[in-house]
């Protein structure tokens, strides 16, 4: 299988699937772009942090709401099937030793996860949407586990899983591996490359703390009702100088979606060769 791949702007037939990718990334952007404003606004001043749901909601509810939900149901649609490109023809060369097969389960768990939320966002779309509605899935699956008598076990298996994603977002950012994968203009480098890391150390303390309340918790989650970004964000606020690790963490998430959009623009997009419909 041969592969196609572009600095920014394909020219090459392909180019439908790259912009889908990079709109994809753009859409997760915006997402933690908004949930890392209102933690950082949480910190300092009245209100909650919110998770990704929550900031679907905040782009349902905006001016042209309609029309931004209709752009994110797509483009996250668009972000679920890149994920499994990534994983299924491994266009990125990650291989099928242990550490590439890692990665990959890693892509796949993004997959399923952001598939998810364009689900939810197309549940407000049409009207029937509520809170919780990307993430019943989960909670069934996870309360079926339970009724089975495994639902502990798999709760642990979460939190390991959450905790691997953390050890991988802080590798990639000490080690700037996010580098390899973009064309980042030298000029912009300097600053980008400084805000990337950030943004993806601040994530990996995210997963930390969701898989700490995963782990001291399990033994009561028969509902389904783990804990999930906005959880972590609340406990967070709640440690000694609360306020000051809240407000870091809310300006490492907006770096995070400030990473998404540099990824939207600068990554190199390796596709399979489809037929051109353009």
């Amino acid at each position: 299988m041969t592969f196609t791949t572009d600095g920014m702007a394909p020219q090459d037939g392909k180019g439908w699937l790259k912009t889908a990718a990079r709109a994809g990334y753009a859409a997760r952007g915006l997402v933690f772009l908004i949930v890392g404003y209102f933690s950082f606004r949480a910190a300092f001043a009245t209100g909650e942090a919110m998770d990704t749901e929550d900031a679907i909601e905040v782009i349902g509810g905006s001016g042209f709401g309609t029309l931004l939900l209709a752009v994110m149901v797509i483009a996250l649609a668009a972000f679920c099937g890149w994920r499994l490109i990534q994983v299924l023809m491994d266009v990125d060369n990650h291989g099928t030793d242990a550490k590439g097969l890692f990665v990959r389960t890693g892509l796949l768990i993004s997959a399923f996860s952001y598939g998810a939320l364009a689900v939810f966002a197309a549940t407000l779309l049409i009207g029937s949407g509520g809170s919780g509605g990307g993430g019943g899935g989960k909670q069934s699956v996870i309360a079926y586990a339970y009724e089975q008598g495994y639902g502990v076990w798999l709760t642990y298996l979460i939190a390991a899983g959450m905790a691997a994603a953390a050890i991988a977002h802080i590798v990639k950012a000490v080690k700037a591996g996010f580098e390899k994968y973009m064309a980042i203009p030298q000029d912009r480098r300097w600053l980008l490359k400084p805000v990337c890391q950030f943004g993806l150390i601040a994530r990996a303390v995210t997963f930390v703390v969701i898989a700490g309340l995963l782990v001291t918790g399990a033994a009561g989650y028969s509902s389904g009702d783990t804990p999930g970004l906005d959880t972590a964000l609340q406990e967070i606020s709640g440690w000694s100088f609360g306020w000051l690790f809240l407000s870091l963490t809310g300006l490492g998430l907006i770096a995070f979606g400030i990473y998404s959009i540099a990824e939207a623009v600068y990554r190199r997009i390796n596709m399979p060769d489809v037929p051109d419909v353009g």
